[in-house]
């Protein structure tokens, strides 16, 4: 029996499974999954512009999450 997890894109605000994810990075010790290159891309530019209290909430709507 294997496990999924599901984490938010914290770019765009899309479910990520885990295992399936398209990209992923670490930041301050932590790893960060994302739907597209796209996102991925943004997040390294300005981790701190996606992390914090509206981490929550979409930020951007991408080509690959429309």
């Amino acid at each position: 029996m294997s496990s999924t997890t599901v984490v938010k894109d914290p770019v765009c605000g899309m479910d990520i499974d885990t295992a399936a994810a398209a990209q992923h990075t670490e930041h301050a010790g932590q790893t960060y999954y994302f739907c597209c290159s796209k996102c991925k891309e943004k997040f390294d530019h300005n981790p701190a512009q996606y992390l914090g209290k509206n981490a929550a909430a979409p930020k951007i709507a991408c080509s690959c999450c429309s």
